[in-house]
């Protein structure tokens, strides 16, 4: 993302820092049946979005420790046709904080997600999939921003009990923890299992963070190798510009199985 230009409350600019992040994961995973698995990752966190002394704050790196769990059902026959679905609970860990005050410490994003993709396949040479999945952020709603006491009181609560409490602390009830629920929705085509168009969609409430966009690929493949692409379409203006807009990603794969 580049250099971050910091500013005091008038926008008179301040100084200017790069920000680092880098993660660690180790994970397991294990059949349960033919159709059936299960999985466990362990996450080392390091972010360092800030450094040195801003508006008079002490800003240092930030890290935390979480886990992961997955389990994942691949409902397809023997020709790929078929319902699969795949449940995960990720980021449950300890809070983290950019300051020496303990008050201060704030929720790495834990995540409820499910989803469930259907494969077609017309014949030998064609296939379809259409996924869906939902994803609903296992952290406590947080106050206004100038309710300093709300503030207070959202960051003393504990993290387990805050994945518990998300599903009913919001304000407005029942109706803005649905508002809380992002929902992605995707298509693959592939075309003699060697190249394949992709499509996708991503929903997020207007006042829950407002991101929206759609995205398009396409991959080809060949013997052990795999190369695949994908093109963030820009969407929205402004301050609901996606800051990934017009970004394209390259991905090249091997296949050490073949």
């Amino acid at each position: 993302m580049g250099n971050i230009q910091f500013t005091d409350a008038l926008g008179n600019a301040l100084n200017t820092f790069r920000p680092r992040e880098f993660a660690v994961d180790l994970g397991y995973s294990r059949k349960l049946s033919k159709k059936t698995s299960l999985g466990i990752s362990l996450r080392y966190i390091s972010s360092d979005l800030a450094g040195g002394t801003v508006n008079g704050i002490n800003y240092k790196k930030g890290s935390s420790v979480a886990g992961d769990l997955h389990l994942f059902h691949n409902g397809q026959k023997e020709n790929g046709q078929g319902f699969s679905w795949g449940l995960t609970l990720s980021n449950l860990g300890s809070k983290i904080s950019y300051t020496s005050d303990a008050t201060q410490k704030d929720y790495i994003p834990a995540n409820l997600g499910l989803g469930g993709a259907y494969t077609k396949v017309f014949d030998a040479d064609n296939k379809l999939t259409v996924a869906l999945d939902v994803n609903k952020l296992l952290v406590p709603t947080p106050p206004d921003v100038f309710d300093s006491a709300g503030l207070a009181d959202y960051r003393s609560k504990g993290v387990v009990s805050s994945w518990f409490s998300s599903f009913g602390d919001a304000p407005d009830g029942g109706a803005e923890e649905l508002r809380e629920v992002s929902a992605s929705i995707g298509a693959e085509y592939w075309y003699k299992n060697q190249f394949a168009l992709r499509a996708g969609y991503f929903y997020e409430n207007k006042i829950k963070g407002d991101r929206r966009y759609f995205t398009l690929g396409a991959g080809l493949k060949y013997n052990t190798m795999g190369l695949n692409f994908s093109y963030l379409l820009p969407n929205g203006s402004g301050v609901n510009r996606n800051p990934l807009s017009n970004t394209v990603r390259f991905t090249l794969l091997f296949d050490m199985d073949k």
